[in-house]
C-alpha cells in the first residue's frame, strides 16, 4: 500500500509519523502523479480522494472516489482488500 498526497515530502512524512501509519505516503507537489491517474478537479485542481486496488496481475480491482464519506470510503476499500 502506498499512499500520494500534493503536499510536499516532508508534511507526508510528519503527517504519516503522526498517524503511525504503516506505509508511506509519497509527496506530489506538481501533480504529475495525480494527473496521471485522473484523480484531479478539472477547474480547480485539487487532488480527490481516489484508492485504487491493484490485483495481482497488475490490473485495477477497484477505484473507489469518495471526498465526503471517509468512513465509507475505507469501509468498501478494506472490504475488498479482506476478500483477496
Amino acid at each position: 500500500m502506498v499512499g500520494v498526497s500534493r503536499d510536499d515530502q516532508e508534511t507526508n512524512d510528519r503527517f504519516r509519523a503522526t498517524l503511525g501509519l504503516p506505509y508511506p505516503i509519497l509527496g506530489d507537489p506538481s501533480g504529475s502523479l495525480c494527473e496521471s491517474y485522473g484523480v484531479r478537479w478539472p477547474v480547480i485542481g485539487l487532488a480527490r480522494r481516489v484508492t485504487y486496488v491493484v490485483g495481482q496481475t497488475k490490473k485495477i480491482r477497484l477505484a473507489f472516489h469518495s471526498e465526503f464519506d471517509a468512513e465509507r470510503h475505507a469501509t468498501e476499500v478494506c472490504s475488498l482488500v479482506v476478500r483477496a
